[in-house]
């Protein structure tokens, strides 16, 4: 009997029998948590080239020039607007269209990093400063796009299907990703689109020796001629020597596109002295002054030689004695204009500026 007893105590058959079925279950388990778990996580990263996509075209659309406005480089947010939610739609996660996602526009603070940024304490989500922010060195214009894909929304949550066996039947993923507008950094601008400049022209050594005045130097530009203490009128591109063409400068800016190294600007022979008093209706706004060489003449076209941020103080006088007076502003950023090189060698106090991810 005893050896009958040991034969079955050594028996491991049904055991093996019992460790193979555990297995099975803990490996179908693990095929099925990876098979779901590589579809949420491709599903994920959809959603986040998306998000990287639309707030990087709306953000592009921030530089667009705003139709009618002269002398004042502002955000275009009704366009950041628009094209943020276009190319959101054209986005797909999990083969479907994207439709909705929680989209701001407003102004990144560089002090911030990604990990420090406000958050809703429930979503998580990034907020931005208000549209109505000051925009300076450190405050951009900026597009947040987050998108959720849960019940209700695009067509979330993503279902799983052998997941299910472990309990687990959906997941929500969502991503987010912020576009802000930076400046170059010294990088200067090559070009401007029309309507960017005040229709005056000012040399280069003038430019130079008060760019970094602190505080700044407040000047007249008057009705003299070939005034090298700040400047004389131009017409831009155009040989236009008459009252009502420099009336339509002066309510809409330089017409056409100006590109330093290619153009050359007209240098007005007269006073002008009746349109002093047009340019008041600018008062208190920033444009962009074109830069010629030292020794321009009048009745002829110059080189432009740069672009410099100028702050229309005020107007006056009468006659002879007419003039505006403002000062160079350092630090000032051009939405819609184009980079020059990073030498400095077109640096007068204006960046340009480029979209790019907040990371």
């Amino acid at each position: 009997m005893w050896k009958k007893l040991a034969r079955l105590m050594g028996e491991t058959s049904g055991a093996v029998a019992v460790v193979t079925g555990i297995a099975l279950v803990a490996i179908c388990g693990a095929a099925a948590l990876a098979t779901d778990w590589g579809r949420l996580s491709s599903v994920q990263n959809e959603l986040q080239v998306a998000a990287d996509a639309s707030s990087l075209s709306g953000a592009r659309a921030l530089c667009k020039q705003i139709p009618g406005t002269s002398f004042v480089a502002i955000p275009n947010w009704g366009e950041g607007t628009t094209y943020t939610s276009d190319i959101l739609r054209k986005n797909a996660a999990d083969g479907v269209l994207l439709a909705n996602a929680d989209i701001q526009l407003g102004v990144w603070n560089l002090a911030w990093q990604w990990s420090t940024a406000p958050r809703d304490g429930t979503t998580g989500t990034i907020q931005l400063l208000p549209q109505s922010t000051k925009l300076d060195a450190t405050h951009l214009p900026a597009v947040r796009v987050k998108i959720d894909k849960k019940a209700g929304e695009n067509n979330g949550p993503v279902q799983f299907s052998l997941a299910r066996v472990m309990g687990i039947n959906d997941a929500s993923p969502s991503a987010q990703a912020v576009a802000a507008v930076f400046p170059r950094k010294k990088w200067g601008i090559k070009s401007v689109p029309a309507q960017s400049c005040f229709p005056f022209a000012t040399p280069i050594s003038w430019v130079r020796d008060h760019i970094n005045d602190d505080p700044p130097t407040s000047f007249r530009i008057g009705s003299t001629y070939h005034s090298e203490d700040g400047g004389e009128w131009t017409s831009f591109l155009i040989d236009a020597n008459n009252v009502p063409a420099i009336r339509d400068l002066i309510l809409h800016g330089n017409p056409d596109p100006m590109t330093v190294g290619v153009d050359n600007i007209y240098i007005q022979p007269g006073t002008k002295s009746v349109l002093y008093s047009d340019l008041a209706v600018d008062v208190g706004k920033i444009g962009l002054l074109p830069i010629v060489v030292d020794d321009f003449a009048t009745h002829e076209f110059s080189p432009l030689l740069g672009f410099v941020p100028f702050y229309l103080e005020a107007t006056g006088g009468s006659g002879t004695s007419c003039y505006v007076q403002g000062h160079f502003v350092k630090g000032f950023v051009d939405y819609d204009a184009t980079p020059g090189p990073s030498d400095e060698s077109l640096y007068f106090g204006a960046d340009a500026a480029t979209p790019a991810l907040v990371r």
